[in-house]
């Protein structure tokens, strides 16, 4: 189990997303693997601009981690346990306001531990170390390995709120995009979500109105 910074011990999670746009303002279509944008004028200055990558969502609540948020923290201040990560030039990244002490990670693999979860074509959950240092180990690890402190959460049919309200816009995600060198590049995307799925919405005359951002 990895050690979180200011706490005795955190779990290592890792998730992903698939390819392919498809935007969309439909709570229904809520699942694991989506990119949640913040829309543009979202009253809570913390998501201001966000991309979340929505890892879990069911009856009991949904979680995501902001994929666009790196801090200035070294990779081995967070993963002190991990030889591996001393001297790394990796940085930590921001995943969400919920338990900041806690430690994610998100590994690109296609050989992943046995206990490993696939959540999308090599993108693994992983409570190993292992799959963190073999990601360590690799020439290009700022492209299978990203570390998160704390994550976004929702309370049951918090986010299903938040999605009829026009707070997120969603769209899928892929790996590339979560493992992205500039993720500041992420969230402009929004504006050319919101113009594809306002002309998809005209030509759909049974469609309601879509929520605006307030």
């Amino acid at each position: 189990m990895l050690r979180a910074v200011g706490a005795p011990a955190a779990c290592l999670l890792l998730y992903g997303a698939a390819a392919g746009p498809s935007p969309d303002r439909d709570p229904a279509r809520l699942k694991p693997g989506l990119f949640l944008y913040a829309a543009p004028g979202i009253a809570d200055p913390r998501f201001a601009e966000a991309v979340v990558l929505l890892v879990r969502h069911g009856p009991d609540g949904s979680m995501g981690l902001v994929v666009n948020r790196p801090t200035d923290m070294p990779l081995g201040d967070a993963l002190k346990e991990v030889g591996e990560a001393r001297g790394s030039s990796l940085k930590v990244y921001w995943g969400g306001p919920v338990q900041p002490e806690a430690i994610l990670a998100l590994v690109r693999t296609r050989s992943p531990s046995p206990g490993a979860q696939t959540v999308l074509p090599d993108v693994q959950l992983t409570g190993d170390l292992a799959d963190v240092r073999s990601a360590l180990k690799g020439q290009e690890a700022r492209d299978h390995l990203r570390v998160y402190t704390g994550y976004t959460g929702w309370a049951a049919g918090q986010l299903v709120l938040e999605m009829r309200a026009g707070v997120w816009v969603l769209d899928k995600a892929d790996a590339p995009s979560v493992f992205a060198p500039d993720p500041s590049k992420l969230w402009p995307r929004v504006h050319d979500i919101l113009k594809r799925l306002e002309v998809r919405l005209q030509r759909a005359p049974w469609s309601p109105e879509p929520a605006r951002p307030s």
